[in-house]
């Protein structure tokens, strides 16, 4: 190695060499660490991107989307069915409780004029008509048969919802009764309110106050409770229904016969035109020339041809046209005295046009028909036990 020395040309351009070296390393590191972050940058900006991330589940999620809508649809579906159902059973319910309070107030107002009725009719009976003959009285029973009439068309028409049934069923029943009663009442009210009464008007008169009887029992047993269970069971609240009678309280006077002829001749306003009391009194029964008492059997020959029938005129005037009714086990028959004077007995001949089987009890009734004025009736009819032997 050889030596150079300090200061001499040789040195000198080592020494630049030497410091032009060092230049360069130092350049070079410089431009290195350069590099290295222009490396690192294209190294950042080289890194691949990310990649994009996979849904969940791919179709699977889209199907379970697809799933959680159409289950939303479906709820919201019955939601609104439900309403509609509910809306459309408030609307049943309404339009049934409305079908129930018509029904109610229609039927209300059919019972209501049908016992107006009857109270007209039975005022009519009680000589409050101001009828003067039995055509008159006849005309009278008419209008009540009319009016009955229209009821009962109106009933039939009103709209009667399946809850009730079986109340109108009784319902219309009753006013059929009335209707047909006050048909038969008019068709023989002329002859049971005339001078020389029929017995079979009278008995038929008789059998129509039974039917009057019987459409009351109808109404109040049958037709008005039902309706009134009907209209509690729906829960709907109605006016309270009428009475709907039409008989009059002392319904029953008029079942008995004899009160009954009473009442039709006052109907016509037959009174006593003399001064003095009027009345007749049954005096005697006899069959086959076998007397009759009440109070035990009577065994009468089993050819008896006809029944005799003593009847007294018991009052202070004369009459006439005296009418007597027997009933024989379920057979009616009728007889007739011209006229009796005051105090006089007279006797009635009715035919057996038939007889009942021999060796059995049967009940004979005997009514004598009361005059116009007869105020005493009690006397005027009684019952017999008689059995036709061999």
């Amino acid at each position: 190695m050889e030596w150079v020395a300090p200061g001499s040309a040789s040195s000198t351009l080592a020494s630049t060499e030497l410091h032009a070296s060092r230049a360069v390393f130092i350049l070079r590191r410089d431009l290195a660490f350069l590099g290295e972050e222009q490396e690192e940058d294209l190294l950042v900006d080289e890194e691949p991107p990310e990649r994009p991330r996979r849904r969940v589940g791919g179709p699977q999620r889209r199907r379970q989307q697809y799933l959680v809508r159409r289950l939303i649809g479906v709820g919201v579906g019955l939601g609104f069915l439900i309403l509609l159902v509910i809306g459309f059973r408030g609307c049943l319910e309404a339009r049934s409780d409305r079908a129930l309070r018509n029904y109610d107030s229609d039927i209300a107002s059919v019972m209501q004029q049908s016992e107006q009725s009857g109270k007209d009719f039975f005022n009519l009976l009680n000589g409050g008509g101001g009828t003067s003959s039995s055509l008159d009285a006849q005309q009278e029973v008419l209008r009540q048969r009319d009016t009955s009439q229209t009821l009962l068309d109106r009933a039939e028409e009103v709209s009667t919802p399946g809850q009730m049934h079986d109340a109108d069923t009784a319902v219309i029943q009753t006013l059929t009764l009335r209707r047909d009663a006050l048909s038969s009442i008019a068709q023989n009210v002329t002859q049971a309110t005339a001078r020389t009464q029929t017995g079979n008007a009278v008995n038929a008169i008789s059998a129509a106050m039974g039917s009057l009887y019987a459409s009351d029992v109808l109404w109040t047993q049958i037709g008005k409770p039902e309706m009134e269970k009907v209209l509690k069971d729906e829960g709907v609240d109605a006016p309270p229904l009428p009475n709907g009678k039409f008989m009059p309280a002392n319904a029953t006077d008029f079942l008995n016969q004899t009160t009954l002829v009473t009442k039709l001749n006052t109907l016509t306003g037959q009174t006593a035109t003399t001064g003095g009391t009027h009345g007749l009194q049954l005096e005697s029964t006899s069959i086959g020339g076998q007397t009759l008492t009440p109070d035990s059997s009577n065994t009468v020959p089993a050819d008896s041809q006809e029944i005799d029938i003593q009847v007294t005129n018991s009052g202070d005037n004369d009459e006439t046209g005296i009418s007597v009714s027997v009933t024989l086990g379920g057979i009616s028959l009728n007889g007739q005295l011209q006229a009796l004077s005051a105090g006089e007995t007279g006797t009635v001949k009715i035919p057996l046009t038939s007889k009942p089987t021999t060796g059995t009890d049967t009940t004979l009734q005997v009514v004598v028909s009361p005059v116009p004025g007869e105020q005493i009736t009690t006397n005027n009819q009684s019952t017999y036990t008689v059995i036709f032997g061999p």
